[in-house]
This record gives structure tokens, C-alpha cells and sequence, in this order.
């Protein structure tokens, strides 16, 4: 179990060709985290500083999206190769917690399907509604036809008039399969595709 008064995650720090310190999560990121910093820094001293913030607002962002903090897991020595320092990062979400509740007030989801066959992306994008779920909104109509198509008061809110929703969800990845499956379904179908 994360105690979240007390969150130690183990990191990496790097200089790079620039000069600019650089703050690793590779076990935080498990896809990517051994190639892009989340903090960068000019001097050592602040990139670690600065990490403690970093990391304080992504593991919010990781709750605020329904999703588990993932356990601090340990990070071998023999994985890092010269030039990289193995450093432990603690945070707290307390002492940024009004600016990570401004923070999160914007955050927001684009989740995007890739048409191979037109090579085009269709997009939707999701907002936290009041019940803590995930509301989906279809933006990327290409014709007025296909807008018509959700002319429902059920299927447009006033919040977002020029966005029609689409379907509500918990986690990310639920969104991702589900507007998958509309855009396979219903917009490449519409649009003659399939």
C-alpha cells in the first residue's frame, strides 16, 4: 500500500549534451521513462528539488484518472550506465496541494484512432464530470451530415454544445477500446470505409 503522506519514488538523474540536469522515472514510466525526463533542470540541486513537484503532480494526475498509484518499485544499479545517479525522490501531495487542485482543473483526455486505410486520426476528448466518471466527446466530425447524425438532446450537453458525447467511462483504457469500437462501428462505416 502508497502512503501518500510519505511518496518515495526511485529516478535516475543524467546530464545531458546540454548541461541540463535530468530527473528519470523508468520504473514510474514503465514504457518510456528511461528515454524522457520528467524534470529538467540547469543545476543538480534544483532538478531534484523540482522532481519532488514533478512527481507530487503526476501521481495526483494518476488519482484524479480513477487509476492506482503504482508501488514504488526498486531500480537496479546495474541497469544504469555511466553517467546516470541513482537517487530516491520524496514527495508529498500537501505541500503543493492548491496548486495541483488548480492544476487539475484543466485536465482532460484525447483519445485518438488511427485510420491506416485514409491515413487520418479521429479524436475524441474527455472531461471529469461531477460523479467522478469520464465523459467522452465525439470532436472530429468531418460533414455537417455526420453532425446531424447526433442531433439528440441526450447526446449533446450544453457544456460542450459542439461536441456531442458519446459514452461515459472510469479509466482511460476503457475509453480507448470503446471509441475504438464507435469509430470501427459507426464513423468509418459512415463515412465508407468499411
Amino acid at each position: 500500500m502508497v502512503n501518500l503522506d510519505r511518496l518515495i519514488y526511485p529516478a535516475f538523474i543524467q546530464q545531458d549534451d546540454e548541461g541540463i540536469f535530468c530527473v528519470y522515472f523508468p520504473t514510474l514510466f514503465l514504457e518510456n521513462g528511461w528515454e524522457y525526463p520528467l524534470t529538467r533542470r540547469e543545476t543538480k540541486h534544483k532538478a531534484i528539488q523540482d522532481a519532488k513537484k514533478d512527481l507530487a503532480y503526476t501521481l495526483a494526475g494518476i488519482l484524479y484518472d480513477n487509476e492506482e498509484l503504482p508501488e514504488p518499485s526498486y531500480l537496479n544499479r546495474n541497469d544504469l550506465s555511466e553517467g546516470m545517479e541513482l537517487v530516491e525522490i520524496e514527495t508529498s501531495f500537501e505541500p503543493y496541494a492548491e496548486e495541483i487542485k488548480e492544476h487539475l482543473k484543466g485536465r482532460h483526455w484525447h483519445i485518438t484512432y488511427y485510420d491506416e486505410e485514409n491515413d487520418d486520426y479521429i479524436e475524441a476528448i474527455g472531461y471529469k464530470n461531477e460523479q467522478g466518471m469520464w465523459d467522452i466527446y465525439f470532436e472530429d466530425y468531418s460533414t455537417k451530415v455526420e453532425y446531424d447524425n447526433f442531433d439528440s438532446p441526450n447526446q449533446k450537453k450544453l457544456k460542450y454544445p459542439m461536441d456531442p458525447l458519446l459514452f461515459s467511462v472510469k479509466f482511460y483504457s476503457d475509453a480507448e477500446e470503446k471509441f475504438s469500437q464507435y469509430v470501427e462501428n459507426v464513423i468509418l462505416k459512415q463515412r465508407g470505409n468499411k
